[in-house]
């Protein structure tokens, strides 16, 4: 394997310094509101936040688990960058003027304004919870693998990372966030840049992690095959991504948030623009990264040698092995690695902070918050889900393997979201009830296949098998039992996590409009006059000073 040297400490000391002072230094420009602290005040530029935004949407999960995805399953997914380009103009045109001109702190807000404040309050407290678990995983998933492979105290460097993110998110709000974002994306490219371009020469050119990739079937770009079961088909990568993409513009708050943070719509849809440009190259370098390791080891397998136990640690296995020989390349990866969960932890405490923050409309101690105050307020709300999203992390590894189970209910619940969105603004007969069913119903229909996939994998269960690799070079004679007659598990367990996102939208949509119709149709109308009314004699008197102009008039 590999340690790290003086030089990698140093250089992944100067990212947590730069980060920690970029946040001192947002922090005197931002005034005591809590309209500052969740938007900067609506004066952001757009290309900062394009650059924020795209941070926000990655994360260390992304960067190790992507090349790890195409390593086992092909380079299927560049279809991921692509698909968003399709449903930005869906996004720039119809759900950010609707959310800027509604002017909402929190993205469910509409969800209290169009059926019901309990509703509201439903999707508020799903999303927390998927958010608080997520960020967890975000930072401790990738220190688990470095430690497997480099030997870091995992608890240590997570605790390190969220003192640092704790601290600049709580006093430098979305303005700090924005700045520091945009300042960690740039050591991502820079790093998975530096990575790839040195592994690249050292392997001999793109020629031959072509060739290498292509003799194991890593090449097929186009699989148009319609079967749901199958990992990555373009049809699952292109139509289910896209899906994803839209939820996550249309129904995350982490996004949504951006939306207000610039000066007009104008500046919104470039700044969808820009962050897609920078999603789908990101895409292209995820997936090249996957050819490059697998193309480094196609020949002596470390997961089939039981080198390592987990996909995820392939790609700090391979910087560990082939560039630790170059001082300050494995601390850079380390950076970029980082970088991205940073970002997305930083993004999401101060996201849950606006949200409930908005769960306080109606009530008498927002009504009696001063500027100052609800600017305070805020902070706190921010520091509060950091230190519980930090307390969740030693939970993790009790969970089990949760870390690709948490990105298929983030899917999950967006699209479920994004579905009540749609059902509320396209269906004017949709009510409370209705959208209740529909976005429970779905959650836990998809959770429960989530759940299942997990769990037959756990038992050896065959799901989606990885595409063919040797052991053939390997230094040591390697024997590998063959696996034969192994059986299935159930057919929808083994449905592709890239279409989770596209039947939460539908599940709710329909559910939704069905349970609406049905519910309207039984429920008894409010204004429903008693049969048994009483008649008494004022109401005579009445009815005939009514009547008596009529009969005048006809006289």
């Amino acid at each position: 394997m590999g340690e790290f040297g003086w030089i990698d400490y140093t250089v992944f000391g100067a990212l947590l310094v730069v980060s920690a002072g970029i946040g001192v230094g947002t922090c005197k420009d931002q005034s005591k509101s809590a309209n500052q602290f969740l938007t900067a005040g609506g004066k952001m530029g757009c290309i900062p936040v394009a650059l924020s935004m795209l941070a926000s949407f990655l994360s260390s999960i992304t960067l190790i688990g992507q090349p790890a995805e195409v390593y086992l399953y092909g380079g299927q997914q560049w279809l991921f960058g692509m698909a968003t380009f399709f449903i930005i103009p869906i996004v720039g045109y119809i759900i950010v003027p609707f959310f800027r001109g509604k002017n909402y702190c929190s993205a469910y807000q509409y969800f209290g304004e169009r059926f019901d404040r309990r509703l509201q309050t439903l999707a508020s407290i799903l999303f927390t919870f998927q958010m608080i678990v997520y960020l967890a995983l975000v930072l401790y998933a990738p220190a688990l693998a470095m430690n497997q492979v480099t030997g870091l105290n995992t608890m240590l460097v997570v605790s390190i990372m969220y003192g640092v993110c704790i601290f600049y998110t709580t006093i430098g709000g979305m303005r700090g966030v924005v700045w520091i974002d945009s300042f960690q994306i740039i050591v991502l490219f820079v790093a998975m840049f530096a990575v790839l371009l040195k592994g690249t020469i050292d392997i001999g050119g793109v020629s031959v992690i072509w060739e290498r990739s292509k003799e194991f079937n890593r090449t097929n770009f186009f699989n148009f095959s319609f079967d749901m079961t199958e990992r990555y088909t373009f049809w699952s990568s292109f139509v289910g991504s896209g899906f994803l993409h839209m939820s996550i513009y249309g129904g995350n708050q982490l996004q949504i948030q951006r939306f207000l943070t610039v000066s007009s719509v104008k500046e919104a849809r470039k700044m969808l623009w820009l962050n897609t440009i920078g999603w789908t190259l990101v895409v292209f370098m995820c997936v090249y990264a996957g050819l490059l390791i697998f193309a480094s080891y196609c020949y002596c397998d470390p997961l089939l040698t039981n080198r390592i136990s987990t996909p995820d640690q392939l790609f700090p296995l391979y910087v560990m092995e082939t560039l630790k020989i170059y001082p300050g390349f494995p601390g850079l990866f380390l950076c970029g690695i980082f970088s991205a969960g940073l970002s997305t932890v930083s993004t999401g405490v101060n996201s849950l902070a606006a949200i409930w923050f908005a769960e306080l409309d109606g009530t008498e101690f927002k009504k009696n918050l001063s500027e100052s105050k609800s600017g305070l307020v805020v902070k706190l709300m921010a520091l509060g889900f950091g230190i519980l999203s930090y307390i969740t992390v030693f939970a993790v590894p009790y969970m089990g393997g949760l870390v690709e189970l948490g990105v298929s209910l983030t899917s999950t619940l967006t699209g479920s979201l994004l579905g009540i969105f749609l059902l509320g603004i396209r269906f004017p007969k949709a009510n409370a009830m209705g959208a209740t069913v529909g976005l429970v119903v779905s959650v836990v229909f998809l959770s429960w296949i989530a759940l299942g996939e997990s769990y037959s994998r756990s038992l050896g269960l065959k799901v989606h098998p990885p595409l063919p690799s040797s052991v053939r070079d390997c230094a040591e004679p390697v024997h590998i039992n063959p696996v034969e007659n192994q059986e299935e598990a159930f057919v929808l367990y083994r449905i592709s996590y890239t279409w989770y996102c596209m039947f939460a939208v539908f599940i709710t949509l329909i559910l939704g409009n069905v349970v609406s119709y049905i519910y309207a149709a039984i429920k008894k109308p409010e204004e429903e006059v008693k049969p048994n009314q009483e008649i008494n004699a004022s109401n005579l008197l009445l009815n005939e000073r009514e009547l008596k102009p009529v009969v005048w008039a006809k006289v």
